[in-house]
């Protein structure tokens, strides 16, 4: 039995190192590339998410990306791409709104998101090869081609649930800070104009739900908080 799983451990050994080493790599290149966030509406709504969540120090990074993301790495940095930086700057996208983005990325920091997507995206990596050279001995050529996209629906699954979590986090700590979660809901809702990519109605293969099922799912579960706290009163 274990001379069975041995060849598929050691392969999910190798390829969580690989992760491991690009990891550490990218954290470098990234913080090349950016320098720390100094805006006094933005910082006061970190000084506000520091004394709910009592950390030391929350800092934000800045990515010189003309694209409109938000990223966290395993490391524990959060960075904002300019291209959302300009967004703000413009009038495009107000402070709370990019606060909110922030917010989100503590989502996936807190709840090891990062890090636990090196390990199940390893072993996903690995099963994915291990399928692919199945079929391919079954249906040559075609079947590296089924094999690639199983496991691409599979990491894409994986990553939409990592998304909801991270929303759910934020949502909850937007609510707490007495902000709320319109402007998470409000960003939601004009970032497809503002990133110019319209969501496939095909979301197997997608890393991010829609943005109408995003604030769907935020909807649902401040209702349910609410019912819940109407319910203990």
């Amino acid at each position: 039995m274990i001379a069975k799983i041995l060849p598929f451990a050691l392969l999910v050994i190798v390829f969580y190192l690989g992760s491991v080493f690009s990891s550490r790599n990218l954290d470098k290149k990234l913080e090349k590339k950016s320098q720390v966030f100094n805006d006094p509406v933005i910082e006061s709504y970190l000084k506000l998410f520091q004394s709910i969540l009592d950390l030391r120090k929350l800092k934000v990074f800045v990515l010189n990306e003309n694209q409109i993301n938000g990223l966290v790495t395993p490391n524990g940095n959060i960075y904002i791409t300019q291209g959302f930086i300009n967004q703000y700057k413009s009038g495009k996208v107000s402070g709370v709104e990019l606060t909110s983005v922030i917010a989100h990325e503590l989502g996936h920091l807190a709840l090891g998101h990062t890090k636990k997507r090196m390990i199940t995206f390893s072993a996903i990596s690995a099963i994915s090869l291990v399928f692919s050279t199945l079929l391919s001995r079954l249906i040559p050529y075609f079947g590296s081609i089924i094999g690639r996209y199983i496991s691409q629906a599979l990491i894409s699954g994986l990553s939409r649930k990592d998304e909801f979590e991270a929303d759910s986090y934020a949502a909850a700590l937007l609510i707490k800070a007495g902000i709320g979660t319109a402007p998470q809901i409000s960003l939601l809702k004009k970032i497809e104009k503002l990133t110019g990519i319209i969501s496939s109605r095909i979301t197997w293969t997608l890393s991010h739900p829609s943005p109408e099922q995003r604030i769907e799912a935020i909807r649902k579960l401040e209702a349910s908080w609410i019912t819940k706290i109407t319910d203990q009163n």
